[in-house]
């Protein structure tokens, strides 16, 4: 006689039904930022605010934890 646990053990592998993806891949999902485009978009803001000689100290910031980010290697960051 098997045991519950080589029960529950042999339908984790028998199962056929897999859990499928709300989206396919992490580009194509709107709960998440692609860090790489959100910081060029930033370094552009913040160059055209220096430039313009206005403050930009808040994107400052924001593009410093976009590049550590980036280094870290996270493409993409959720937004909430």
């Amino acid at each position: 006689m098997r045991t519950a646990w080589e029960c529950r053990h042999t339908l984790a592998y028998v199962s056929t039904s897999a859990i499928t993806p709300r989206y396919p891949n992490a580009a194509s999902d709107p709960r998440l930022i692609n860090v790489n485009d959100e910081r060029i978009a930033l370094r552009k803001i913040v160059s055209d605010g220096e430039w313009l000689g206005k403050d930009v100290s808040v994107q400052k910031c924001q593009l410093k934890i976009l590049s550590a980010a980036l280094q870290d290697g996270k493409f993409y960051l959720p937004k909430f």
